[in-house]
């Protein structure tokens, strides 16, 4: 898998490649003319985020992908007027993909131009196996059972609310935990010049810190579970588990990451109160 650092599309994206002829882009979608285009107006479209497969988008990528698509053909064919168009998306080495990042190829076709398009003649298996194959990728596919009513989405959207606002409770609750903590030990090291009293309430505020970022951590999880959800991407009726919302492979992570720590409703509030403390701490050893 090509790292997005090293993936000519994505400097593409950044703006690091300053020679790509630029079509369009917004914060999700690029679209531009590649290196060697096989025809006049031939353009690609790619979404923003490094995604090496089709499969891997998620609904909201592959709505604003497809829309992105169907605005960038109908300008090609009113700027142009080709004969016809051609778009094309490759997954895998095998389907002739180059460069790992997801893209449509947008293709003008004129009559007796240069592209070549090949389709064998013949059929690729015998009745019988393709009526195997067909059973296959019906199992798979998502029945009509399957598909959520607007009741049962609306339902399932209450209950993702139900948890994002438990957990904003719980991290004020903390923060309503932690002040009579803090005063009480910060007041009783200063009174009583006690260092390792002063250190104790150091301690309670960095369990109550990442206590509060998890909360956080959870909240922005069910969030982007109902965002999701509500953009109607094929999620388990009634699904609670947030990973679902995640693109295929990332991992699991059950501690804060950075952007939790570093958020405005963690660091500027427990930041300054550890530094209180070893402040107190640190002055009760000097004198």
């Amino acid at each position: 898998m090509v790292d997005p650092v090293s993936c000519p599309f994505c400097a593409i994206i950044t703006g690091d490649d300053t020679s790509a002829r630029l079509v369009y882009r917004n914060d999700k979608i690029t679209a531009f003319f590649p290196l060697e285009p096989a025809t006049r107006g031939h353009t690609l479209v790619v979404p923003n985020r490094h995604v090496a497969e089709f499969t891997d988008l998620t609904a909201a990528e592959s709505r604003d992908l497809g829309e992105a698509v169907h605005q960038t053909a109908r300008a090609v064919r009113s700027a142009l007027s080709p004969d016809g168009l051609n778009l094309i998306q490759s997954t895998g080495a095998a389907a002739t993909q180059t460069v790992p990042h997801v893209h449509f190829h947008v293709v003008p076709r004129w009559h007796n131009d240069r592209m070549t398009l090949h389709w064998p003649t013949g059929e690729a298996e015998n009745g019988s196996a393709q009526d195997e194959t067909l059973i296959a990728i019906r199992e798979v596919f998502p029945s009509e059972a399957s598909v959520v009513s607007a009741e049962d989405r609306r339902q399932h959207l209450s209950f993702i609310q139900a948890v994002i606002t438990r957990m904003s409770q719980a991290s004020s609750s903390s923060k309503s935990w932690l002040l009579p903590i803090v005063t009480l030990t910060y007041g009783y090291a200063i009174t009583n010049e006690s260092t390792l009293v002063g250190l104790i309430g150091c301690l309670a505020v960095l369990v109550f810190g990442v206590l509060d970022a998890n909360y956080l951590k959870q909240e922005r999880a069910f969030r982007k579970l109902y965002d999701e959800v509500a953009s109607g991407r094929p999620i388990p009726a009634f699904s609670m588990n947030p990973a679902l919302a995640s693109p295929a492979g990332t991992r699991v992570n059950y501690w804060p990451d950075k952007p939790d720590v570093r958020s405005w409703a963690v660091a500027p509030v427990y930041l300054p109160l550890i530094l209180a403390g070893l402040g107190i701490v640190v002055w009760l050893l000097c004198r």
